[in-house]
């Protein structure tokens, strides 16, 4: 019995001691947590390399192609960096400082929230020249803009006196049915009663126009490439519809800028009248309204008014492009507002 209990007091004093043991063993240290990948390290490097690249452009007085970049940079930049805050500052001070003062004190470029427009818009149609009824025979030779922000090319030859005369690659198919004249002298709501809806091929967008003027599929354009242009019964007068596929723009108000700073550049006699910032398809757009000389087959120079709206579809840029001999803008005006105001992405 007394054997019985001393070996059972042994057990129990074993499981005792076993277990002081392993309370008062030593921790295990705990395993060190792996480093976190840092989720910005892509974008902060696209913002690094687009600012190296566009600073020491726009120290070399390259502003259409330094500008685009240190845009780039600052739409990637996780850190707000001061240096690209202040470069893009230079940039628009750039951008504004090279639009010509004109009469009534237009509107100047205005600096969005995030003012962006990236590299990469150049033609992709060959030959890209004249955009809707206006800049054909303009000039003998086009002269790119190489580099980031929209490229303007292409040659026109001289018309007979008609602006929106078809050139090489725009290529007429046909009128919106039930043909309605468009009284030169009308009403604005007389002059934009009758419409017929054009829906694109591709699916992209939709726009209402008179149902005499002439549909002109792919038509020369100065930025990205021509989709469709409506012409008014006497060709002097249209409204095309253009898109950069190949760029791509976080807001319109810079895309806007780089076209205006080429056109200065190329188109003759061009005069900016006014930029205003609004709204197109339920998408900001910036419009730009202007003048140029043409000159027609016979030698007379001709006074051109015209407007150009950038409007984005996510980060793809549309421009619409309007114009009319100046002496008839004002008529047609109501005209092209309604056709504007028609446009829908699909």
């Amino acid at each position: 019995m007394v054997t019985r209990w001393a070996w059972a007091i042994g057990v129990l004093c074993a499981v005792l001691l076993g277990g002081v043991t392993w309370a008062c063993a030593p921790a295990a240290s705990p395993r060190p947590a792996e480093p976190t990948a840092d989720p910005f390290a892509v974008v902060r490097a696209t913002a690094q390399a687009a600012y190296q690249s566009g600073k020491a452009l726009l120290d070399n007085g390259d502003v259409v192609r330094g500008c685009p970049l240190i845009d780039l940079a600052k739409t990637n930049d996780p850190d707000n960096r001061a240096d690209i805050e202040t470069d893009l500052e230079r940039c628009l001070a750039a951008i504004a400082a090279a639009a010509p003062p004109t009469s009534g004190a237009p509107t100047a470029v205005a600096k969005p929230a995030l003012p962006t427009v990236l590299a990469g818009a150049t033609p992709t149609a060959p030959g890209a020249v004249v955009p809707t009824a206006m800049l054909a025979g303009t000039r003998s030779a086009g002269v790119p803009v190489t580099g980031a922000g929209p490229t303007l090319t292409g040659a026109g030859a001289p018309t007979s006196g008609a602006a929106a005369t078809p050139v090489a690659g725009g290529a007429a198919t046909g009128t919106l049915p039930t043909a309605v004249a468009v009284p030169t002298s009308a009403t604005p709501s007389a002059a934009v009663a009758d419409m017929a809806t054009y829906r694109d091929a591709q699916q992209r967008f939709s726009i209402a126009a008179p149902r005499d003027w002439s549909v002109v599929d792919q038509p020369h354009v100065l930025f990205g490439s021509g989709i469709v242009e409506f012409r008014d019964p006497s060709g002097r007068a249209g409204l095309s519809i253009a898109v950069d596929a190949n760029g791509r723009a976080v807001s319109p108000e810079l895309y806007a800028a780089s076209m205006e700073l080429a056109m200065q550049q190329q188109v003759p006699g061009y005069a900016l009248d006014s930029v205003q910032p609004g709204s197109t398809a339920a998408n900001p757009s910036v419009r730009r309204i202007f003048t140029f000389t043409q000159r027609d087959s016979s030698g007379r120079d001709l006074n051109v008014r015209a407007f150009q709206i950038t409007v984005l579809r996510g980060t793809t840029p549309y421009i619409i492009t309007a114009s009319a001999p100046a002496d008839q803008f004002q008529q047609l005006g109501a005209t092209f507002d309604r056709m504007v105001d028609t446009f829908r992405f699909s």
